[in-house]
């Protein structure tokens, strides 16, 4: 595959955001909806897809101590700046939550079952009429807006249900057309300038990690690193990682760099390979080729198990990707980065997902962890074998097999997962 490709997979797939990125599109949806539209604001309707709806269903709203789809699509719609994407709360202010916190009748919430893929719409009516938006298959990722039901943007392709994806979409698809070997030959190969991009997301995240430490969240990353000694990297892989998500969910104003549409997921395929390499004193170079190996496993298997899922993206594809990264900097070849993901495919697969909230530190930890024990029995020649659960004769079959263990293996799961949890806030 042309590496050019590639390249650009990566770079769409790499965004920041603020806070977790379901709430974010729910505030994004609405706010574009009410830029179109002004005036007093009557009603915001929300119509999402049940997997959106679940991960903003307890998550926190950035630089507040609001939580939910209600409060992301209220504060979206009265301060949102669409201009900013996924970090469009960015400007909130005291002020803009007291007045939220009064609206809570004017909103609606509908769960869109019947939807393939990731799906939110806001319809916002006002004084001066009803402003739409529709955002589907990527978080960001606008394709419709409507004002007073006349069109003023419509993204082609995207509305029409035989198209199945958006273009951003079929890009990344073509990733699931490479052999593992050919990934490691890019990753090896391909000039280090053309990948250093992908160390932004070092400092973002490393940022983000040093604001958990302070104890946000139910403060596990700053646990971990208070049991480290000097010469653990995964320990202190651990401690960073869980640091930097225990600050996520809590919304601390604080950016992520997202990869397929998640913080968390950004987090895991990059903090343990900084661990590394630090603990290590490895150069950047190395370390940025194994963030791109770490990114393209993660995102092979998004292809697969969907943007979102029933199981924990985080700790399962993340975690998945960021194994072959930690074999890949522990000097590991071609073979022993493909048992290591043989390793995690027959570990920690199923893991369920209970939405963005306080407990997704503790599920990226077991991630982690698995992650380097994957990758450390790989290089002591221990690997699960072909035909043993859900590991194939391919590696490539094993990695969409973690896939379909969620899409569609685990979707009554996911719909029971959802009625505990709505059974649950009452």
């Amino acid at each position: 595959m042309d590496e050019n490709i590639i390249i650009n997979i990566l770079r769409k797939e790499m965004m920041p955001g603020l806070g977790v990125t379901e709430p974010a599109s729910i505030a994004l949806s609405s706010a574009k909806a009410y830029e179109v539209i002004g005036g007093e604001i009557k009603n915001i309707k929300i119509i999402a897809d049940p997997g959106l709806f679940k991960n903003a269903f307890s998550c926190a709203i950035p630089g507040t101590k609001e939580v939910g789809n209600e409060m992301a699509a209220l504060l979206g719609t009265i301060c949102g700046d669409a201009s900013l994407g996924l970090e469009c709360l960015r400007k909130i202010k005291k002020e803009d939550v007291s007045k939220a916190k009064t609206m809570l009748d004017k909103i609606d919430i509908e769960i869109k079952s019947q939807t393939e893929g990731l799906y939110v719409e806001s319809i916002v009516t006002t004084n001066n009429g009803i402003g739409r938006t529709i955002i589907r298959y990527k978080h960001d990722n606008i394709v419709l807006v409507e004002k007073n039901n006349k069109i003023l943007y419509q993204k082609e392709n995207n509305l029409n249900k035989s198209n199945n994806f958006s273009q951003e979409a079929i890009d990344s698809k073509k990733i699931t057309e490479m052999k593992l070997d050919e990934i490691v030959e890019f990753v090896n190969n391909v000039n280090y300038e053309k990948i250093e991009f992908l160390l932004e997301s070092i400092k973002m995240n490393k940022k983000l990690s040093e604001k958990g430490l302070e104890g946000l969240g139910i403060g596990l990353g700053k646990l971990i690193l208070e049991s480290c000694n000097e010469n653990n990297y995964e320990l202190y892989a651990e401690a960073l990682t869980c640091s930097a998500i225990d600050a996520r969910v809590s919304g601390a104003p604080v950016p992520a760099m997202t990869v397929t549409g998640s913080g968390n997921h950004g987090i895991i395929t990059t903090l343990p390979l900084l661990a590394i390499k630090e603990k290590k004193n490895l150069n950047n170079e190395v370390l940025a080729r194994s963030i791109a190996l770490s990114y393209i496993i993660n995102i092979y298997i998004k292809e697969f198990s969907g943007k979102l899922s029933a199981f924990c993206g985080c700790a399962v594809a993340a975690g998945t990707g960021v194994s072959a990264g930690i074999c890949y900097l522990l000097g590991g070849s071609l073979k022993e980065i493909e048992n290591t993901i043989k390793n995690m495919a027959s570990n920690i697969t199923g893991m369920i997902c209970t939405g963005g909230n306080l407990a997704c530190s503790l599920k990226a930890n077991t991630g982690v962890k698995a992650a380097f024990l994957s990758a450390k029995m790989a290089l002591n020649n221990i690997v699960i074998p072909n035909k043993c659960g859900i590991v194939s004769n391919s590696i490539e079959d094993t990695m969409k097999n973690i896939g379909r263990i969620a899409y569609p293996g685990m979707m009554e799961t996911d719909k029971e997962i959802l009625n505990i949890m709505i059974e649950s806030s009452k």
